[in-house]
């Protein structure tokens, strides 16, 4: 039996509701995934992993009282006997647990149903055209293609299931003496065109990066940050920066924005849009959250998400973002700056291609740090110059997207998370590069 259709989720599920007894309440959460890993280095295949697994997580609720609980899924009887064993255990278990005062009780949310599986060539034809286009270069990295399911379904009556299908290239190019340029290709259409296109542009960066390596003393720099840039920017905003949790309790990093003591800049937009595909508007409570939701408008505070919990407990109105209140699916507006003319318009600064190691120096005045990584260099009068030896920043949200904010590209990139750690992720962002004056750094 094929355990990531919805059918035998859906089958399981009833049946396991079909054991509660009049004083009990369940939410049920599947994920599941069908994945092909490959690892490459040196242009050539290393490693091959077909990975099909899936699971449930279990809330289990008796009065006030809630426990959680999770099986692996195979489709097979041995799942019901599992779950009913674990929930008896639960109904003896949880007489000993305090009560919770901010408890969600599982509603009824409606149905629904999403699916968005495009057709993707044979894995081993994707691989073949990766292999080609880069069998005369240093290449290291994984690809990943298959399905990726979550699904949601509780005592109420309520049901959601959520799968899609998509692919990513998550590459670096090394030349001798082992600098590197990195790289993503990822998405729901497979165009063999763009991968080149890719591929020879990170070829590109790698060739300057022969040069000889610039030491850039610490200060103030006119910079370009490129899309993959900002995503770890928004990355790091979803800390607590858009919790209306974390700025209640005094941890909130926009709280300045949030109380109209500032403003952003009237480039910066952004917004929860989960017409990207990439995660399913249902949260772990099976909440459907709009398909849209403005956060920053015009550099001016519209909205902070806002988990069922934290509304309960400060009496708001519950947005239905999910329990950790980050983003799941942040697109930040573009604007009229072309990809062409990017260098032009930076004429003498550093062009940062990507940013690693972020994270809050001070969270009252929405200041981050972090390094730059891989090919990042050093512009005069709209030409490369150099690539730059790492400098570390030192900045706030502020003045990046606020009074420093110049131009905003008029394209943007699509970054699908590729975190693996015991399943894959779904979610991803949608960001466009950005031109900012007196970006600070310190090291």
């Amino acid at each position: 039996m094929n355990a990531l259709e919805s059918s035998q989720f859906q089958s399981f599920a009833q049946k396991i509701l079909n054991e509660l007894k009049s004083d009990e309440e369940l939410t049920l959460n599947f994920s599941g995934e069908k994945t092909l890993f490959s690892r490459f280095s040196n242009a050539k295949v290393r490693q091959v992993t077909n990975l099909e697994q899936a699971g449930i997580d279990f809330n289990f609720i008796k009065g006030n009282r809630t426990l959680s609980f999770s099986i692996p899924f195979q489709a097979s009887e041995l799942d019901f006997s599992l779950a009913l064993k674990k929930l008896n255990q639960s109904r003896e278990w949880i007489v000993t647990l305090p009560e919770d005062p901010y408890l969600v009780r599982p509603q009824h949310f409606g149905e629904t149903k999403e699916e968005n599986l495009p057709h993707l060539p044979h894995n081993d034809e994707m691989i073949s055209m990766v292999l080609s286009e880069a069998s005369h270069v240093d290449l290291a990295g994984v690809f990943s293609s298959g399905d990726i399911v979550r699904g949601t379904s509780n005592s109420k009556g309520q049901s959601h299931w959520f799968k899609t299908r998509n692919f990513y290239l998550d590459y670096s190019l090394y030349n001798e003496k082992q600098k590197a340029v990195k790289s993503l290709y990822a998405g729901s259409t497979f165009d063999s065109k763009e991968l080149k296109r890719n591929i020879r542009e990170a070829e590109f960066k790698l060739s300057l990066m022969n040069r000889e390596s610039k030491k850039v003393p610490r200060g103030e720099y006119r910079v370009y940050l490129a899309p993959s840039a900002v995503s770890e920017l928004m990355g790091t905003l979803s800390w607590g920066g858009v919790s209306m949790a974390a700025h209640q309790q005094g941890n909130g990093s926009l709280k300045d924005l949030w109380q109209q003591k500032k403003k952003l800049s009237p480039k910066f937009t952004l917004e929860e849009d989960f017409s990207l595909g990439l995660s399913p508007r249902f949260n772990e409570a099976g909440e459907v959250s709009p398909n849209r939701l403005p956060l920053i408008e015009n550099g001016e505070f519209k909205n902070f998400l806002v988990s069922s919990r934290t509304a309960n407990e400060y009496k708001l109105e519950s947005n239905f973002a999910s329990d950790w209140e980050s983003m799941r699916s942040p697109v930040m507006h573009s604007g009229d700056l072309k990809r062409d003319d990017v260098l032009k318009e930076l004429n003498t600064g550093l062009f940062i291609s990507d940013l690693h190691y972020l994270n809050w120096s001070d969270r009252e005045t929405a200041r981050i740090t972090g390094m730059t990584r891989y090919a990042c260099f050093w512009i005069e009068n709209g030409e490369i110059v150099a690539p730059i030896l790492d400098l570390r920043f030192d900045e706030s949200y502020y003045s990046i997207f606020g009074e420093n904010l110049e131009r905003v590209t008029d394209f943007k990139e699509l970054n699908p998370s590729t975190g693996s750690y015991f399943q894959r992720d779904v979610g991803g962002s949608q960001t466009p590069g950005v031109l900012v004056s007196n970006f600070k750094f310190t090291l």
